[in-house]
């Protein structure tokens, strides 16, 4: 079995609702095998194999203006938003495709949705994944897989 691909998002939610674009106020980092591009911004480029399992996980940096997750998006169409927050928005995930070729970026759009009063729709576009095969002759080693208990949408990428 693989190990998931973690990624977790850091959104300052003020910064965005007052028009400031994702650069500097989205930080994105993976626990990768492999390290990637853009570690710590809104163009993370994460390492991924075919078939692999990606999670998403969103914190937004301010506590007072609620935003989750509504969505992770390959096709540049993001799904519709929620009304309200349901319990696993804060977190998403999905299989990398197996067709993705080797060093080929797989680019995606985050799409998020603010509590505050005007509930803004908010899109990060990107960040990508990225198959990186080990060095030729390499093995490729694995992790031990980290023990999650959160409920999450499951889709393919």
């Amino acid at each position: 079995m693989m190990t998931p691909l973690n990624i977790r998002v850091l959104v300052d939610v003020v910064a965005l609702l007052l028009g400031n674009t994702a650069d500097g106020n989205v930080f994105m980092f993976d626990d990768g095998f492999c390290s990637g591009e853009g570690l710590g911004t809104a163009k993370l480029v994460s390492s991924v194999w075919p078939g692999q399992l990606v999670r998403w996980s969103l914190t937004p940096l301010d506590v007072q203006t609620m935003a989750w997750l509504t969505g992770v998006s390959f096709d540049g169409n993001a799904p519709p938003a929620t009304v309200s927050p349901l319990p696993w928005t804060l977190h998403w995930q999905g299989y990398a495709p197996s067709w993705i070729a080797p060093g080929s970026h797989h680019s995606y759009r985050l799409t998020l949705v603010t509590g505050g009063l005007s509930g803004h729709t908010i899109s990060i576009a990107g960040p990508s994944l990225v198959f990186m095969p080990p060095p030729l002759g390499e093995a490729f080693l694995a992790r031990s897989p980290r023990a999650t208990a959160q409920a999450s949408p499951v889709g393919g990428l």
